[in-house]
C-alpha cells in the first residue's frame, strides 16, 4: 500500500484504505478498483491523496496508530458539535470525551512505537481532520512524556476543541484562498479567544484543558498571538498543540500551496526549536514518528530507488528500504538494505511518482 497524489492514480489501480467523509459517511470502501468516475468523484469533494495497493509492498503490514472506526467517531462528533455552537445550542460533549478515549486507549500502549504518521490522512473535510489529526498527534507526544491516563485526557480534549472558535469566524473569511488583509488577519485571529470562551463556560472542560484553546499560537519566544506569551509561561498543553498543529498543516495539501515531506517539516520544527517551540516537546516529537514512512518511495545516493518497508528506532533518518530499481532500470531481483548498518549509503530524496 501506498499513498499517493490522487493525479497520480490510474484506473487500474485499487483503493488500499477506505475514504470517509467529514460526518464519517463512507465514500469509498478499501478494495474498490478506482475507475475515472471514482476519481473525478474525490477530487470534487476535495481529496488529494489516497492509499493504493501496490503489489511490490504486498507482505508489507501498515499498523494504524488510530483505527478507522475511533477516527470516523470523532470526526462526527466534531461535525455535530460545530453545528451545534453555530446554531447556538446547548454543547454536549459526551461523544468528543468517548472519542478522545478510544484515541488514549489505542495510543497508550505505544511507548516503543515510532508511528507513520501519514496514515492519518484519510479523510476530507479540512477542519475536522485537522483538529483530530492533530489531537492524535499531541497525545502521541504526551505518551512520549510519559503522561499518565488522566493527563492524557485532558490534554486530548484540550486539542480536539483547540479550533472550535473558528465556527464563529465568517465563513468568508476563514475560508478566503488567496492572502488575508491585516482587518481579516486580525478577525481569525479572534478565534482563540472565541473557543476559550465556549470552553471556560462549560462543566465538562478543565481551565487547562480550554486554555489550549487560547494559546495554541503562542510560541515559544513570544512571537505569537494572542497574548504574546513567552516560553514556560504558555501553557505545556498549548506548547504540544503548536508543535502538532503545525506539522499537520504543513504535511496535508491547501489551497494555497502543496504539502511537504514529513522530513522536510522535522527539518524546519528542529530548525525553529527554541524560538517558536519549546525544544522539549520538539525532540520528544521528533523521535517517535517516522521521517520516511512505510510505503515512501526514495532515492538513495547511489543511485538505487525502492521503498521503505521499515523503521528503525533509534535512527528515523536510516530506516529498512527495499530497491527495485537502479538509475530507472530494474534490479534482477529486489535488495533489502538496512540504512542504518551501511554509512555509505543515504537517501537522497522522496519520489512522488
Amino acid at each position: 500500500m501506498r499513498l499517493i497524489s490522487l493525479d497520480k492514480v490510474r484506473e487500474d489501480m485499487v483503493l488500499g484504505r477506505s475514504i470517509y467523509r467529514g460526518n464519517g459517511e463512507l465514500l469509498l470502501k478499501s478494495g474498490t478498483l478506482l475507475s475515472s468516475r471514482y476519481i473525478q468523484r474525490l477530487k470534487d469533494f476535495g481529496f488529494t491523496y489516497v492509499y493504493v495497493y501496490n503489489e511490490l509492498l504486498s507482505d508489507i503490514n501498515f499498523d494504524d496508530i488510530v483505527s478507522d472506526k475511533t477516527r470516523v467517531q470523532a470526526i462526527a462528533c466534531l461535525h455535530d458539535l460545530t453545528n451545534n455552537v453555530r446554531k447556538g445550542r446547548i454543547v454536549h460533549l459526551g461523544g468528543v470525551k468517548e472519542s478522545v478515549e478510544n484515541i488514549v486507549d489505542e495510543l497508550i500502549g505505544s511507548r516503543d512505537i515510532m508511528f507513520n504518521i501519514s496514515n492519518i490522512l484519510t479523510f476530507d473535510e479540512y477542519t475536522f481532520q485537522h483538529s483530530v489529526n492533530v489531537t492524535i498527534i499531541s497525545v502521541m507526544i504526551g505518551v512520549a512524556m510519559y503522561y499518565n491516563r488522566d493527563k492524557l485526557l485532558d490534554l486530548g480534549m484540550g486539542v480536539i476543541l483547540h479550533d472550535l472558535g473558528k465556527t464563529l469566524i465568517p465563513g468568508e473569511v476563514i475560508n478566503k484562498p488567496g492572502k488575508l488583509t491585516n482587518e481579516e488577519y486580525e478577525i481569525v485571529k479572534m478565534h482563540t479567544w472565541h473557543g476559550y470562551e465556549i470552553l471556560r463556560s462549560n462543566p465538562q472542560i478543565k481551565v487547562t484543558s480550554a486554555h489550549v484553546a487560547l494559546q495554541h499560537h503562542e510560541r515559544y519566544n513570544g512571537s505569537g498571538y494572542p497574548r504574546g506569551l513567552r516560553g514556560k509561561h504558555i501553557l505545556e498543553f498549548a506548547r504540544i498543540s503548536a508543535v502538532a498543529d503545525v506539522f499537520d498543516a504543513m504535511t496535508n495539501d491547501r489551497c494555497y500551496r502543496s504539502k511537504f515531506p514529513i522530513h522536510k517539516v522535522y527539518e524546519y520544527l528542529v530548525d525553529n526549536s527554541a524560538t517558536g517551540f519549546d525544544p522539549i516537546i520538539v525532540d520528544n516529537f521528533v523521535q517517535k514518528i517516522a521521517l520516511f514512512p512505510k510505503g515512501t518511495k526514495i532515492l538513495l545516493n547511489d543511485g538505487r530507488s525502492g521503498f521503505v518497508i521499515k523503521q528503525n528506532f533509534r535512527s528515523p533518518f536510516n530506516p529498512i528500504v527495499r530497491l527495485f530499481w537502479n538509475n530507472g532500470k530494474d534490479l534482477p531481483k529486489p535488495v533489502e538494505v538496512d540504512l542504518l548498518q551501511d554509512e555509505n549509503l543515504s537517501i537522497t530524496d522522496v519520489i512522488e511518482d
